[in-house]
């Protein structure tokens, strides 16, 4: 493996990182050829404070039998180890480490097959929450729309060109006794978010962020919408 840099992380980043690290070994131990395991041993080892010689042995190995990056990058996505990571990267906010997690994680979220097109959604990225939703794909099998339209208060929509790489996303909830509508519109690599609450008065903001978990988060929260609708108590009609 290359020289690994070092990285100097603040006390708190550093047990984190010793701590997936030891949890990471102990599993790898007994389960050497879990995929999962090893893809996080591959990213760990390149922000491991200690550059632990056991980690490293695996990310070699990892690299060795997988020299095909596509390959094992889409396998990785199907598994989710992309939202893992992003998960680690916000949880390790240190400056380096955090933007290392990140992009290790965009590298595997943007993954497809070979003959697939970059940025393709299909089917098998839809959320099992969504199974009764509306959904829509165009002729190629990308995703062209998902609507969830519970009532004018609880309603969620992801409409997607047939182009990947741009769509819009509307979702209107209830929180707190208030309503709230969240409009986005992604473009060139980044997404235009528009709040309005009793607060915000169409507030504007724009992020970078990779195509796939822009997407990966819109369903995640239409999907979340259907769950906390589904869990909340039916009023009992009045009697007549």
């Amino acid at each position: 493996m290359d020289q690994l840099p070092t990285f100097l992380l603040d006390h708190e980043a550093a047990r984190q990182v010793r701590e997936t690290r030891a949890t990471l070994l102990e599993h790898l131990a007994t389960t050497p050829d879990d995929l999962m395991a090893l893809v996080v041993a591959d990213v760990l080892a390149e922000i491991d404070p200690d550059h632990d010689p056991i980690l490293i042995g695996h990310a070699e190995r990892f690299r060795r039998d997988h020299p095909m990056p596509r390959r094992w990058r889409d396998q990785a996505r199907k598994l989710g180890i992309d939202r893992l990571l992003f998960k680690l990267a916000d949880g390790m906010k240190a400056a380096q480490i955090g933007r290392v997690l990140a992009r290790r994680a965009a590298e595997i979220c943007e993954a497809r097959p070979f003959g697939v097109a970059r940025g393709h959604i299909d089917a098998t990225m839809i959320p099992d929450e969504l199974a009764s939703a509306r959904i829509e794909y165009h002729v190629t099998g990308h995703l062209a729309r998902v609507v969830v339209d519970l009532d004018p208060m609880h309603r969620g929509e992801l409409t997607l060109d047939e182009t990947p790489g741009a769509g819009d996303f509307t979702l209107v909830a209830k929180r707190g006794g208030y309503g709230t509508v969240i409009r986005e519109q992604y473009d060139r690599g980044s997404v235009l978010s528009i709040l309005n609450t009793p607060w915000h008065d169409g507030e504007e903001s724009r992020e970078v962020i990779t195509w796939t978990r822009w997407v990966q988060e819109c369903l995640a929260s239409i999907a979340d919408l259907m769950v906390e609708q589904a869990r909340k108590p039916r009023r009992k009609r009045a009697a007549p």
